[in-house]
């Protein structure tokens, strides 16, 4: 909420600094130039880039007010006309779009005022709010506003209105003047507006015509029941219509009591932000002086109002005591620094920093170690290929499996008992039990004596070299044993399936029978 107070603050002074403002038509090439004969107002020229396409309107001859026996509008006038009275309602042009009807002269028009006709003193002695009011709903046309209802409709004002108006086009005819039009958008002001009308004639006398059409509408009339009048102060006579629409070379404006001219120079200039009583430059430096060093000021101030806040808290937390404490570490420590000790935290700071550079100047540890020896694997023979004493590869080059030589050894012993065990695919070996001595006969009848137990441990006792063969007589357990696949090209044929024998009785065994024989 702060913020946006703070932002339309800034906003509004910005606006009365003059920072801000309406935009106007350019002047220039770009825009409109105006060049016209003062002293007397002969001739006139104007060109205009607001419309459509650019145009240009020479030989102008302007009309203004002949001072002499009579009071009339004349061309080469000594004098200018004046249109006098309360501003109620004002619009400006940069441009014009000819969709909208602006159309020839009105192309020329950077600004269009509704003024309600009165004298000065009347204009000042308006209250606020008792003005007329205007409701403008589209104002595209400079002489013929489209207004809603207000205290006054301009599109119904006729003879029986009891106000008089002006509905006038302006032209400018100086750079200050077309950019004194901004002074126009201050509206219910008393307002005197300075200038030439258009004659319908040019200079030498012949009609004044645009794409070969005679202009009259919102031009100077002479004859006939509408023409322009003058009052003994040069004012412009409303007429029997209440409502007088017409173009006007603009030469100066009085607005408020501030004046528009033509050359900028008058002592009471209007300019975009001007303040009443101090005027712009002291508004300026009583903003920069009040505003920026009341700003700084209020800051200071806060700051000292927290610090003072804060002190009183903490003697209120610590106590005198503490606080004096505090007073001498603090102490302390400013003068440990003075004299170049260095506190507990740099120490570390300064500790730290050693060690990193330690680090980094000590020697990078190999990612890589030495390959270590193993049994039967030779590293160069396996990535070569070639070497027959080493590791080969096992399933081809695709393959991570080695095997070396005493691994083919043992393959080629198994595979060679298999044979000698059988040929059939799933064949049954028939275990054969460890060889018995020759004195020592086989009962085959189960002793209920318990075999007594042996003294010697059964490592001690010597294993023959070679099994005894067993006699033929006795019989053995079957013991199945699941046959290894042969690596023969075809299966064999399948034999039928062995029929199983009798389970033999339990057998016993002399205590003199070796068993530390346990081969299979």
């Amino acid at each position: 909420m702060r913020r946006a107070r703070l932002a339309l603050l800034l906003v509004c002074t910005m606006f009365l600094a003059g920072c801000l403002g309406p935009d106007t038509a350019e002047w220039g090439s770009s825009g409109i130039e105006v060049e016209i004969d003062r002293n007397p107002a002969t001739e006139a020229s104007i060109t205009t880039n607001l419309g459509a396409t650019k145009a240009t309107y020479e030989s102008l001859s302007p009309v203004g007010c002949e001072v002499g026996e009579e009071i009339v509008t004349a061309k080469n006038a000594s004098d200018r006309i004046k249109f006098t009275g309360y501003l109620s309602a004002s619009v400006l042009y940069d441009s014009h779009d000819p969709i909208n009807g602006a159309k020839n002269m009105d192309t020329a028009v950077t600004a269009a005022v509704a003024i309600q006709a009165m004298s000065n003193s009347e204009a000042e002695n308006v209250k606020d709010g008792e003005g007329a009011r205007i409701d403008v709903k589209e104002w595209n046309i400079p002489l013929m506003p489209e207004t809603r209802a207000g205290t006054v409709d301009l599109d119904e004002i006729d003879s029986e209105t009891e106000s008089d108006w002006y509905v006038l086009g302006l032209i400018p005819t100086t750079e200050n003047i077309n950019d004194g039009f901004r002074s126009l958008s201050e509206w219910h002001k008393p307002i005197t507006i300075h200038g030439y009308l258009i004659s319908p004639t040019t200079v030498n006398g012949s009609a004044f015509t645009i794409d070969g059409k005679s202009q009259s509408n919102g031009y100077h009339r002479s004859t006939g029941s509408f023409a322009h009048t003058v009052d003994d102060n040069c004012n412009l006579n409303v007429g029997i219509n209440n409502l007088q629409s017409v173009y006007v070379l603009v030469e100066e404006i009085e607005i408020d009591g501030r004046v528009v001219s033509s050359n900028g120079n008058d002592a009471d200039e209007w300019k975009l932000g001007h303040v009443p009583f101090i005027g712009r430059g002291g508004f300026i430096t009583f903003f920069i002086i009040v505003g920026i060093g009341g700003s700084v000021g209020m800051f200071l101030l806060s700051q000292m109002i927290v610090r003072q806040g804060a002190k009183e808290t903490m003697k209120t937390l610590l106590g005198d005591e503490g606080i004096a404490k505090i007073k001498k570490v603090a102490a302390d420590l400013k003068r440990d620094k003075k004299s170049g000790t260095m506190s507990p935290t740099e120490r570390k700071r300064q500790h730290d920093r050693e060690d990193k550079k330690i680090d980094s100047q000590k020697p990078k540890k190999s990612s890589k170690k030495d390959d270590a020896g193993i049994s039967g694997f030779d590293l160069d023979s396996a990535l070569s290929g070639s070497s027959s004493d080493g590791p080969s590869e096992f399933g081809g080059s695709s393959s991570s499996v080695v095997i070396t030589e005493e691994s083919k050894k043992l393959e080629k012993e198994m595979s060679d008992s298999e044979v000698a065990a059988g040929p059939a695919f799933g064949q049954q070996d028939i275990w054969t039990p460890p060889p018995k001595r020759d004195s020592a006969p086989v009962s085959n009848v189960v002793s209920s004596e318990r075999a007594p137990k042996r003294t010697e441990h059964f490592s001690s006792v010597r294993q023959d070299s070679s099994p005894k063969p067993k006699p033929k007589s006795a019989k053995a357990p079957v013991k199945r044993r699941a046959a290894k696949k042969r690596k023969a090209a075809s299966p064999a044929p399948r034999d039928p399936e062995p029929e199983y024998e009798a389970k033999p009785e339990p057998q016993t065994f002399d205590e003199e029978d070796d068993f530390s024989d346990f081969s299979f």
